[in-house]
Formats: C-alpha cells, structure tokens, sequence
C-alpha cells in the first residue's frame, strides 16, 4: 500500500462526508460502535489515521451524542484516538428535505437520468441549502483551529453547495470535492428550477478542484457550466474553469477497490468450503452459476435483467436447467416509495419465474433480499461462472471490480452495461445494452458457451488491469494533484506578493 499520508505531511486534512466513519448506538451492554461498510472508509481510514485530520459527517448514531464534546467532536477510533470526528447534527426534517428530499429525489434520477422519477419541491431544496451552510460551517470552524495549511475534501452529490459557502467563509482554504455518481448532460440538468441548477454549478466551483468518475462526466460538467453561468470562461483544452479570479481544475479519477482484501477474503478457508458448497449444489454436469449484487435502485436495471432472463427461458426451453442466477439484491432507502415499490416487483417476478420454469431440481433465481457481508459476497463472487452488472446509468460500478477480484480460478465471464463507468476501464468484459433485450440475451448466450481458454484470458486480463487500480492508487492520484494545484497556487501568490 502507498503511503498516500506523505502528500499531507504539513497540511491538516479535512473530510467532509454524508455518512460517519464510525458510529455510536446504544446496546444492550451499553455503548456499542460500528464501522460501517463500504470502500471509501476502507481507503480514507488509513490516511486519517496517519495525518491525526478531522471527518466531519452526519452524526446519525443513537448514541452518538454522548460521546462527543459541545461541538460534536470526538476522537476515533474509540481507544485509539488517531483523529477527530466532527459530528454535524440533522433531526427528522433536514433528513427528509435534504437527504430523502433534494438529494435522492431530484439530484439522484437527474444524474443518472432517469427523469420519470425526478421529484422537485421548494421545500427539499430550502431544507439542502441549509443543511450544505450547516456542514460549510463545521467544515470552517475546523479550518480555523488548524495551524497552517489546511485542505478540505468534500464527498459526492449531497453537498453540492457546500464550497461555494466554505470559500465565502475561508477564502484561502484550498477545497476539492469527488462527484461518486454521473453527471448530467445540459439539457437534463435544466430540469431543475429556475436558479437550482445555476446554483448547483456555483456551488461546486467553489472548489479548486472537482474529481468525476469518468471523461464524459467531467465534459458534461463543463458544458453545463458554459451553457448555465454566464461569467464563467470554460477552457476544454486544460480543462479548467476561470470564474471569479479564480481557476478550478476538472479531471476524471475512476475510483476502485482494496484489491488486496478481497482476494484475501475470496481465498479464505471459509470461502474455500463455501464456493465448494455453492459449486456442488448449483453446478451439476453442464450447468453454470451466475450471480448479480445490487443495492434495490431503478438505476441497477434489475427488472430488465429479470426481462431478459424470463425471455431467454421463454424462447429457448433449451436453456431452461443450464444455469441457475444467485440475486443479492440489498434493501436500500425503503423510506422512498420508488424503492419500496421496486422492492416489491422484484421478489414478485422471481416467485412467478421460478414457478413458471423450476423444477424439482432447478431453481432459476435464487433471491437473497437482505444485506450480505463482504467475506461471504468475496466467496459467491469466486464460485460463480458469470457475473451481470446491468445498470441504466452508473458512476462507477464497483460490483464489476469485486467479481475480477475474487476470481481466483479465472473461470468467470462479466457481463457488463456499457453504461456503466467500469465499462469505460474494464477491457475483458462483455459489454451489453440493458435497454436492448435480444442483445441482453446475446450475452448471456454468448458468456454460456464461451469456453474455458477464452474465460481465462479475459478474466486474467481485467485482473492484471485491477491490480494496477486500487483504490488506493485512486486517492493518490487525486491527492497527488490536489497538492500540486495547492503548491501552484502558492507560488503565483508568493510571485504576486513581491
């Protein structure tokens, strides 16, 4: 692993995130606490750590108030005391308006344009701008207590006003933020009200820097900026932005995965004896197990995964025994109706597919609805023989990356959206249309009897390709040219000075 902490050596490391590294609730012995999962905990713990920063987050722990100070502060991890937690408090309504309301009804389908389920009320987008000065403002007050340099980090679509307020706050902080999920081409993020989509762009280029996933999501950010703010000059060539005496840098950094970890997980004993488990009880004689992971979210394109299944059962009884499909499909924002309803679809089409086409010894689908851990998701990613990602948009797609991971034995194909940013880094994939059924079919064919050898030098391929992007290598990347903007910008202000 890089030492990623040498790029912050004599700068105070901010990080600003929805959701907290850590979390207090009350148990029943007590206090317990709990790292929640997911990859950017994984890469950023480390970095904190090593710079003693500050996290500031969304304090959502039942019990998270008891631990902390009068202004939300307390040292984590607990025992350890590395680095500051800086808790930011929401009740009930910021919740509904900013999180539930403006950022996951009307940013959330508009990124990834699916505009039949955008939803816009003044009061989601009041409640946003309230929430984004409540988190400027903690973000500035630990600024102020650092000595010397000091870089703020802010993480993805919930904040997208927030730089614009901490630059007003502390103009010479040097501020950049991630954007995990697509960004939209002008014409979809018109959508928006009169004013909220100019804002939105103000806000965030209030960064000095602002990451994307992708080229064309960074393209489509500044042609949205050249369309919608008037005074801003657009440079595509350096892609740059001057706005306000000022130049924001815009650039594409695919994230990843701790490669590392899962392919410890995926060779594990446990895992050894559960891909034997898997193997032995779904692959029997010609007969091939495909597996799908996904969060319950319209953009996954899971009832057109389901769509194809069905149809390829339908039009060719010949393929009706010959694979069987593990869906892991995790409960997500069950407070949207969007969800909720999509939940319920889903289990419905696998019930009715498995009595249309099982049999005594088939299965079709097999539906797991609850959340899996990633040790036991490390060995059902290894048993398998193919892997569908079939999102309608998707910023990254990290499902696609775990599968090559744990594929220790090299046998398994990817079927991949070609929507997805993974498709635009993966060169071993089967790339498919999800919208397009006969040529989602097609893939699914052609991964059924693409043989051992070609299996093989794909999937070595796209692990050769992984190992070369962690994601550790991914924050490198950026914090190695945050700090080359910042030591620029130092030196026009040391030449400006004289």
């Amino acid at each position: 692993m890089v030492d990623i902490a040498q790029y912050l050596s004599d700068c105070n490391f901010i990080l600003v995130s929805n959701r907290e590294p850590y979390e207090h609730s009350r148990g029943v012995h007590g206090i317990d606490v709990r790292q929640p999962p997911g990859g950017l905990v994984t890469a950023l713990d480390p970095t904190m750590r090593h710079t003693h920063g500050t996290w500031v987050a969304w304090g959502s722990g039942s019990a998270d108030h008891e631990v902390t100070d009068e202004l939300g502060r307390v040292a984590v991890p607990p025992g350890e005391d590395y680095y500051t937690l800086r808790r930011v408090w929401l009740d009930d309504a910021d919740i509904n308006g900013y999180y539930h309301g403006f950022a996951n009804r009307a940013l959330w389908p508009l990124c990834h344009m699916l505009i039949q389920h955008f939803e816009y009320r003044t009061e989601f987008w009041e409640r946003y701008r309230t929430v984004n000065l409540r988190f400027a403002h903690a973000v500035a007050d630990e600024a102020e207590r650092c000595a010397g340099r000091a870089m703020a980090w802010i993480q993805d679509y919930h904040f997208a006003l927030a730089a614009e307020f901490l630059r007003a706050m502390r103009p010479s902080l040097f501020i950049h933020q991630f954007w995990h999920i697509p960004f939209p081409p002008t014409d979809i993020l018109y959508l928006l009200p009169a004013g909220a989509h100019e804002a939105v762009l103000r806000g965030l280029l209030g960064n000095d820097l602002i990451e994307f996933q992708i080229d064309r999501y960074a393209l489509n950010f500044l042609a949205c900026v050249e369309r919608f703010v008037p005074e801003a000059r657009v440079d595509h060539g350096h892609q740059t932005v001057h706005f306000r005496d000022r130049v924001v840098h815009v650039g594409a950094f695919p994230i990843s995965i701790d490669v590392a970890a899962f392919e410890q997980m995926a060779a594990s004993p446990e895992s050894d004896a559960r891909v034997a488990t898997l193997r032995a009880r779904y692959v029997r004689g010609n007969r091939q197990l495909g597996v799908c992971v996904d969060r319950i979210d319209y953009t996954k394109g899971i009832p057109e995964r389901i769509r194809a299944l069905e149809t390829l059962w339908a039009e060719s009884p010949e393929l009706r025994g010959r694979f069987t499909f593990i869906f892991v499909c995790t409960p997500s924002r069950v407070e949207l109706k969007p969800y909720h309803t999509l939940e319920c679809d889903v289990v419905q089409s696998v019930i009715a597919i498995n009595e249309r086409f099982g049999t005594a010894d088939w299965t079709p689908i097999v539906l797991i609805n609850e959340n899996v851990d990633s040790d036991l998701l490390a060995g059902v990613y290894r048993a398998a023989d193919l892997c569908v990602v079939s999102s309608l948009q998707d910023g990254m797609n990290l499902v696609a990356k775990e599968f090559v991971a744990c594929q220790l034995e090299e046998r398994g194909v990817l079927i991949l959206s070609r929507f997805t940013g993974s498709a635009e880094e993966i060169d071993g994939a089967l790339l498919i249309n999800p919208f397009n059924i006969d040529g989602f079919m097609a893939g699914i064919r052609t991964a059924l009897e693409m043989s051992p050898e070609e299996r093989r030098r794909r999937m070595h391929r796209m692990r050769r390709q992984l190992h070369h992007s962690t994601i550790f290598d991914w924050l490198e990347s950026i914090l190695m040219r945050a700090t080359s903007i910042m030591a620029s910008q130092q030196q026009q202000a040391a030449h400006a000075a004289v």
